[in-house]
């Protein structure tokens, strides 16, 4: 008969997967559920994985102290430095995403015409039905552009480029630009508020900001449900807010 599993291997699995040294009283609860169940070890790693994606970072006891999990360089917001390189493996979650390579406007026309019932797909008009989870308006627009997003990227059509809020286990926020398509990186639904994203050593920095690549980026999945469904929910005043900002700054 195998033995049971310990929290030494759910602690070393999870971290073989890229994330960072859970806390010991966030794994002890799933792991004695798990024993009461007789759930094997692969089980038990899914469970885990999928609850701490979902966990925000930065409340404590989330991940261990000891040692503490890599966090950003103090100053990695100083826009004085022109060009710096990590030195470690960071995770990070995404509080904000931004397309910038779409006007604020164009996005705020599409989520009026799902918020309407009605978007499209090439030349014709559909119509856009919440699914049982997803029954909020603001919400089902997200999941329309995000569905149309991938629809023009399957024909070969790159959307973004993404700029990206992210924010380390210490609570640092810096932004992210994605220098060359990231795959998994685009609004919600398919990437939610919250999502974990590993940054790899050698990640570029560049006055402030941490260019996103491919070869360094691994989107890992997850995202936290409070501030997803509130950033989903306030998109599109946001977007007013920031087109009447950038007209009153013309002088319009």
């Amino acid at each position: 008969m195998a033995n049971p599993p310990t929290l030494a291997q759910l602690t070393a699995s999870l971290t073989s997967l890229g994330l960072p040294t859970p806390h010991p009283s966030f794994l002890s609860p799933i792991l004695a559920n798990g024993l009461q169940k007789k759930t094997p070890l692969p089980g038990l790693i899914a469970t885990a994985k999928l609850r701490l994606l979902c966990a925000d970072f930065s409340s404590p006891l989330i991940l261990a102290s000891n040692p503490a999990p890599p966090a950003f360089p103090p100053n990695i917001t100083d826009v004085k430095i022109p060009a710096r390189k990590l030195d470690r493996d960071v995770v990070v979650q995404v509080l904000d995403v931004e397309d910038i390579g779409k006007s604020k406007w164009s996005q705020i026309e599409l989520l009026e015409s799902v918020r309407k019932g009605e978007t499209t797909k090439g030349r014709e008009v559909i119509r856009v039905v919440p699914n049982e989870e997803n029954r909020l308006p603001s919400s089902a627009s997200t999941q329309a552009i995000g569905t149309q997003a991938a629809g023009r990227q399957g024909e070969g059509g790159k959307e973004g480029p993404f700029k990206l809020l992210m924010q380390d286990c210490k609570g640092n926020r810096v932004y992210g630009f994605e220098l060359h398509k990231v795959q998994k990186v685009e609004y919600p639904p398919g990437m939610g508020i919250g999502c974990k994203i590993l940054l790899k050593r050698g990640s570029q920095i560049a006055r402030g900001m941490v260019l996103l690549e491919p070869e360094r980026t691994v989107v890992l999945g997850g995202r936290i449900d409070g501030l997803d469904k509130a950033w989903r929910e306030g998109w599109e005043q946001r977007l007013r807010e920031l087109v009447e900002r950038e007209t009153r700054g013309r002088g319009g």
